[in-house]
């Protein structure tokens, strides 16, 4: 009996070697796979920022060995520069009245955060909502109302304060409400709201659908009014909202745009920068796909902010049309 089991012996301690060495080289090669997993902020998921951060992630993840990119739901513009800020998130997605506040720190911002702009995404239109029963002609009629001013921590609530008090209402002379861009729809659908402020691209998905539900009514600003809001917020321009972009508007609207950029922390390693740069514009095709938006994304657009592109973007802008040069691997 000894002897039958000596005589398996060696055969045993070979198998055992020989699964040794595989569960060896299986451990190396997936640790060779794992790379690090950076978050983008971007903000909830009825809007634009959610999708288009998406879309980034996807490039990233897809184009760049061994990195990997999520796109996390949050509140909007102030709590991704702050988390950005705080290294709680890699990248961000902000409007730029917010981004300058937070790198000047001033408004908001008591002190300045240590941002830069990795791109210049695409312009954000400020969309003044109300239903064509409500009686509101213009942003004047808001006294007394209830206005849903946009999340909290987000770049639509600044962009609603920013219209208001520059055109002489203060919130105490409404009856401010803070909600997301579908809890906006929602509340002027079940007339808990009398109107709501949604910034975001042209052709929002909860604006349309609210146009499709209900009579819609955009609350247009005068020329007067357009300039009144730049003169106080010199990030706001004046723009139109084409006729029929949503259902039942006839005619274009006056309203105002603002760029949006993605914002990394200054302390960002170069290469890293440098790459992530590259491979959006290399790829933007992709993201063409995911919304028409991106077609602002241009080189030309993007020193669109006051605030310092980072130095792996600058390094990018030396030679546009270079191919980008793999350095993560």
């Amino acid at each position: 009996m000894l002897r039958r089991l000596s005589a398996y012996k060696q055969p045993i301690q070979f198998f055992c070697r020989v699964v040794g060495l595989m569960i060896g080289t299986l451990v190396l090669v997936s640790c060779a796979k794992v790379g690090p997993t950076y978050s983008i902020a971007t903000g909830g998921p009825a809007g634009l920022y959610y999708p288009i951060g998406g879309g980034m992630a996807s490039i990233w993840s897809e184009h760049l060995p061994g990195v990997n990119v999520k796109a996390e739901v949050t509140g909007g513009s102030v709590t991704n520069v702050i988390q950005v800020a705080k290294k709680e998130s890699d990248l961000g997605i902000a409007m730029a009245d917010v981004v300058t506040n937070a790198y000047r720190g001033q408004g908001r911002f008591p002190d300045a955060l240590p941002l830069r702009v990795l791109l210049t995404a695409y312009p954000n239109i400020v969309h003044i909502l109300t239903l064509e029963e409500s009686g509101i002609a213009g942003v004047s009629d808001f006294v007394g109302k209830r206005v849903s001013l946009g999340a909290a921590g987000s770049g639509t609530a600044v962009a609603a304060e920013n219209v208001l008090t520059s055109l002489g209402i203060g919130l105490k002379q409404v009856s401010p409400v803070y909600l997301s861009f579908a809890e906006t729809t929602s509340a002027l659908k079940d007339g808990t709201i009398d109107a709501g402020f949604v910034v975001g691209g042209l052709g929002l998905a909860a604006v349309r659908e609210l146009s499709v539900t209900r009579n819609l009514r955009l609350v247009g600003l005068s020329k007067e009014e357009r300039a009144r809001v730049h003169d106080s917020y010199p990030s706001y321009a004046g723009y139109e909202i084409p006729a029929h972009t949503y259902t039942g508007i006839e005619e274009s609207v006056g309203a105002l745009g603002i760029w949006s950029a993605i914002v990394v922390h200054k302390e960002m390693p170069e290469s890293l920068a440098y790459q992530l740069t590259c491979s959006i514009y290399a790829n933007i095709d992709e993201l063409l796909r995911v919304s028409p938006v991106a077609e602002a994304m241009t080189v030309s657009n993007i020193r669109q902010l006051s605030v310092p592109l980072h130095e792996g973007t600058e390094r990018y802008l030396k030679d546009p049309r270079k191919e980008c040069v793999d350095e993560l691997g």
